[in-house]
């Protein structure tokens, strides 16, 4: 029997984090509001892939929510600030979609690995 202390993982909490997150909040927000720190869900994350594809799912759910709210400011709907809330919501909650740097890997010579980080900037620039 492995040592340590007993978990407090509920596989309830899979459907909990995605019902969360819909709202925008993140996966620090559900861990406070379950009465554990952020690595503990981080812990079961790697632990428990039924929860590591909630995780997922509520990530989607919180960038769709954000990306909502970018809508919302671009059709005049917002007040002094939400467009920099927005932004920063989109850009770390969505960034597989919203990042200002894009990477990519491409094997130099002898297949060595080469790190490539393009930063796309406006047109005036």
């Amino acid at each position: 029997m492995p040592g340590g202390r007993p978990t407090k993982f509920k596989p309830a909490y899979c459907g909990a984090v995605i019902d969360h997150m819909t709202e925008g909040a993140s996966l620090t927000s559900f861990a406070a509001s379950i009465g554990v720190s952020r690595a503990t869900i981080n812990v079961w994350i790697a632990e428990h892939p039924e929860f590591l594809e909630a995780a997922h799912i509520g990530k989607s759910k919180c960038a769709a929510w954000w990306e909502e709210r970018g809508r919302n400011i671009a059709n005049g709907n917002g007040g002094p600030g939400a467009s920099t809330l927005a932004v920063f919501g989109m850009k770390n909650m969505g960034r597989d979609d919203w990042s200002d740097i894009q990477q990519f890997e491409h094997s130099g010579p002898g297949g060595s690995p080469l790190n490539i980080s393009v930063k796309f900037v406006g047109d005036d620039d």
